[in-house]
């Protein structure tokens, strides 16, 4: 019988995408890993038959046995000597199918886990243009269903274990087409063969009191977000600086109307085009990148577009504005909709300004009103249990599922 081993699988196109390095991502994985279980980092980037430019690893900072195999004649005797039980991170794309493939060969098991709490998932097409649902095919959707197929055949795995923190995106998950296949003609398109609920690591949150209100922080989602390019097209310029202008108004009528500095968090994964606005905008207000959280923690005001950051700063029962606007798009237009039907937030539509004709008193008493919503959905998406560590959850997990069965 082979010895179970645990297993992350990336490549360097997936560790170059993590906002503080690949190594803070392993040392957070480490904290859920069974006791007395071997772990490996494996990176597979040889594996592409079009080579990358390699992602240095510091070995000795890993917390993990690390494997960089030449070829997959090497990775394949590898497999042979163990039982992988593998959490692998390579893009479900078609250009990284053979590479899915590939792993299914050498993997035992697969699971997933993603405890930020409430995802937004905007793939509704009805409201799009005729351009619009092509693209959204094109880049989205045909993935997906190719992946679908390949899961059927068993040329890629199925998903033994989806650990999630998210009610609502479970259920999400099990209303979606797959399941509307397999009733009417016996078909298990399933990715997902098993699924849990944990607390989201938001939930640490709830027992945090007395903060401070310094700040009014905006917690960008990246205008030129690859999300939004791949469903809405490339980007309008002037709608660029049509945006950030606007941002820029509201940034100055809140900060002058509740005396408070305003703090712009990037998005550590979007690319910010020349724009003369919003080189205004880091000029004027305090622009900061992998600080999120530390600036939610002290605000008085928490503004978004769409972010999963919203878990955080409500279990921190922070007041929260939604900000909407033409200039963004379909996409993030959408993902206001489905984010204003989850919880009830004070919604500010920036291209009319009417939120300057709110006063200070009445602003306040609106923001305070809707703390009274907090309360379910965090019930669906932050905590199922408050005194468990969610880390804890998904290692008693692993272990009934996979180590200690």
């Amino acid at each position: 019988m082979k010895k179970k081993i645990f297993a992350v699988i990336l490549d360097n196109r997936r560790m170059g995408q993590f906002v503080k390095g690949f190594e803070a991502y392993l040392i957070d994985i480490k904290k859920f890993v069974p006791a007395d279980v071997e772990t490996y980092f494996i990176d597979i980037s040889n594996l592409h038959l079009v080579k990358k430019n390699r992602v240095e690893v510091n070995v000795e900072k890993l917390g993990f046995k690390y494997l960089f195999p030449k070829n997959f004649k090497e990775l394949y005797n590898f497999s042979k000597k163990y039982e992988i039980i593998c959490m692998h991170r390579i893009t479900e794309i078609v250009s990284n199918l053979r590479l899915n493939i590939l792993i299914n060969i050498i993997c035992s098991k697969r699971f997933i886990v993603g405890i930020d709490g409430f995802f937004i998932i905007a793939d509704e097409t009805k409201e799009l243009s005729y351009y619009e649902k092509i693209n959204v095919f094109i880049n989205v959707k045909l993935s997906n269903y190719i992946y679908r197929i390949a899961s059927i055949l068993k040329l890629v795995s199925k998903v033994d274990i989806l650990i999630s923190a998210s009610k609502s995106n479970i259920e999400g998950f099990k209303k979606g087409i797959s399941q509307k296949i397999k009733d009417k003609i016996g078909i298990d398109f399933s990715y997902f063969k098993k699924i849990y609920r944990v607390n989201s690591r938001s939930s640490i949150n709830l027992s945090k009191k007395d903060l401070p209100e310094k700040f009014i922080v905006f917690c960008d989602s990246g205008y030129d977000h690859i999300d939004c390019i791949l469903r809405d097209g490339p980007r309008d310029d002037t709608h660029r600086e049509k945006y950030y202008q606007k941002v820029y108004n509201l940034f100055s009528h809140l900060e002058s109307k509740l005396n408070k500095k305003v703090i712009f968090c990037q998005h550590p994964k979007t690319d910010y085009p020349q724009s003369e606005n919003f080189e205004k905008i880091k000029r004027t207000f305090h622009t900061v990148k992998y600080e999120t959280e530390k600036y939610i923690d002290e605000a008085y005001l928490v503004i978004f577009l769409s972010s999963v950051s919203i878990n955080y700063a409500i279990a921190l029962r922070k007041k929260i504005i939604l900000i909407n606007s033409s200039y963004l798009g379909t996409f993030y237009q959408l993902r206001h909709a489905m984010l204003g039907k989850k919880i009830g937030l004070l919604k500010f539509d920036i291209d009319k300004e009417e939120y300057k004709q709110m006063d200070k008193i009445r602003l306040s008493n609106e923001l305070t009103k809707n703390l009274n919503n907090y309360d379910k959905f965090i019930d669906e998406n932050v905590a199922t249990n408050n005194k468990e560590n969610p880390f804890d959850q998904i290692k008693e997990i692993l272990n009934k599922e996979f180590f200690k069965n």
